[in-house]
């Protein structure tokens, strides 16, 4: 035996109830951290590759101004004409003058974020801000480099060498000066730049999110690490940017642990989210499933109380819930299985009476035929032309309606019964009415009750038409699984009082003929409720009767 076989509903129902909340829930959980890790992420990958490319692009105009504006200082002091100074150290007015000229040319190259520049001589003087300490300068390693290889150094300190207001870092790029002429000769232009600004930003990344930065020249020289213990791994996020002037390499790495810090964060909110959610479905699921087993047991027990006969057992909730409609439907079932009960017993009845009159009025066929032919031939016989055909067409009326054993015709057939009837009421009438059938002859094969429409033609002949005189349309359509009709006619029409009474039952004791009343009785019997009956009548003008029902064949039909 199954396990499940061996819990109660109300077990069943916990469980189910609880694998319902927990498996949304633990799916929302972990979408809600997924997606939320992804967006954490994504923003923090996002400002760290905003925040490198930042700094790229502050240190890459940095250089692109040091390295223009020393090109442009270079190109000045190379014409013999511009700067011809006779002595390194100013002595006389035209050294002072070509001295003064010399540092207003390097002032109008310094821009917001370059602090100085200036021209060393090998002697160690200086042209340039007064506040710079060349012989502290002279300490750094960007100077020694420089003045022991001769070449162009570039570098990022800690300056020291000013006399007040000294930066945290600077940029510095040391050009060596080497012309034909004059004390200038084996000089070195330095310019220097602040990086604070740039420094600050760098640092938000190193504190907040723990990154370590490196800074490289083109040819892998260190110029700026940030100091930490950590060691470089495999796994550690890194982002590189590279300078356009000179292609310098800015790396940007961040431990694996510190950039997924926010991540594990929304880990921990989301397993005690899923945790507390847990022990809040482990609660209701206990108090919906007593709930509604307790309902559906009632449930079960008045469907007992139905399956045994007793119809008038019902539920009461109170509830909008599922099982509260499912109550409301099931008294709603009980009820329409009354009412079906009761159609059928109506049915039933309707079909008794209509046997028992079947069997009041049963004519022998045999004998009926065989009088109406003698009597034919007897007309015939005595010259009597037209009794000999109003009984032909009425033997032809009575073949179909004598027979009980069909209740369902092809329309084929109700048509010929029809056509025999018209010919009966021509003959007796003369041509003054008109009759005209409408039909497609691929529905001929649709099936009716007998002896439908010949009572409404006489209703027509002894109500509507005085004298026979009169139009009669009869039109059948298929339309959306019903059979259409509409039989139309022009006479004295009728009043809405005699409209209202038109389908009812006659009286047991008033002679006539079979009557509207057991047309619509027909249909009922064969269709239940499923057709439609209309009738429209203006006095004077005429009366249109309109019926629908459903669509059945008989015999061989092709659509």
């Amino acid at each position: 035996m199954k396990f499940t076989n061996i819990l109660s509903t109300q077990k069943k129902l916990f469980f189910m109830f609880l694998i319902v909340a927990l498996l949304p829930l633990l799916t929302l959980g972990v979408i809600s951290y997924m997606q939320s890790t992804k967006v954490v992420n994504g923003k923090l990958s996002n400002y760290n590759q905003f925040s490198g490319e930042k700094i790229k692009t502050e240190l890459n105009q940095i250089l692109v101004d040091m390295y223009y504006g020393t090109a442009a200082i270079q190109q000045y002091l190379a014409d013999n004409t511009s700067i011809n100074l006779k002595h390194q150290k100013p002595k006389t007015y035209w050294d002072f003058k070509v001295a003064n000229n010399l540092e207003r040319l390097l002032q109008a190259h310094e821009k917001s974020n370059i602090r100085g520049i200036y021209v060393i001589t090998s002697s160690g003087y200086y042209y340039g801000n007064y506040s710079f300490k060349v012989d502290q300068f002279k300490e750094l390693e960007l100077w020694k480099r420089g003045f022991r290889s001769g070449n162009t150094e570039i570098g990022i300190y800690k300056p020291n060498h000013y006399r007040y207001n000294n930066l945290q870092y600077a940029l510095g790029l040391l050009v060596p000066l080497k012309f034909s002429y004059g004390v200038l000769n084996d000089s070195f232009l330095f310019i220097e730049t602040d990086l604070d600004s740039l420094f600050d930003s760098m640092n938000l990344l190193e504190e907040d999110l723990h990154s370590r930065i490196t800074i490289r020249d083109e040819t892998g020289k260190l110029l700026y690490q940030t100091k930490s213990d950590e060691q470089d791994l495999k796994d550690d996020v890194v982002w590189k940017e590279y300078t356009h002037i000179n292609n310098w390499e800015l790396e940007i790495r961040v431990p694996r642990d510190a950039f997924y810090q926010s991540s594990n964060v929304i880990f921990k909110i989301v397993l005690i989210g899923i945790l507390v959610a847990f022990f809040l479905a482990l609660i209701l699921s206990y108090i919906f499933s007593n709930q509604f087993t307790k309902r559906i047991l009632n449930l079960k027990f008045a469907m007992e109380e139905v399956s045994k006969g007793v119809f008038e057992k019902k539920v009461s909730f109170h509830t909008k819930d599922e099982i509260g409609k499912l109550g409301l439907h099931f008294n709603r079932m009980v009820d329409r299985i009354k009412q079906l009960m009761e159609e059928v017993r109506q049915k039933e009845l309707m079909k008794r009476e209509a046997e028992m009159k079947a069997i009041h009025y049963q004519i022998n066929p045999h004998l009926l035929f065989n009088t109406l032919n003698t009597i034919q031939w007897k007309a015939r016989l005595d010259g009597n032309e037209e009794i000999g055909k109003m009984l032909l067409h009425l033997t032809k009326v009575l073949e179909g309606n004598l027979d009980f054993t069909i209740e369902l015709i092809p329309l084929k057939k109700e048509i010929e019964a029809i056509k025999h009837f018209l010919i009966i009421q021509e003959l007796r009438f003369g041509s003054h009415f008109t009759f005209s059938l409408r039909m497609d002859d691929r529905i001929e094969q649709g099936l009716i009750p007998r002896m439908t429409i010949q009572p409404m033609l006489e209703n027509i002949f002894f109500h509507a038409f005085e004298d026979g005189k009169g139009n009669i349309e009869l039109e059948i359509t298929k339309t959306k699984g019903y059979f259409q009709l509409a039989l139309k006619d022009n006479g004295k029409g009728m009043s809405q009082d005699k409209l209202n009474t038109l389908f009812l039952t006659p009286n047991e004791k008033v002679r006539g003929g079979i009557g509207l009343s057991n047309v619509k009785q027909k249909f009922y019997i064969h269709y239940g409720n499923d057709y439609l009956i209309n009738v429209n009548s203006v006095v004077n003008q005429g009366t249109v009767i309109s019926i629908s029902w459903p669509i059945r064949w008989g015999g061989h039909y092709d659509e």
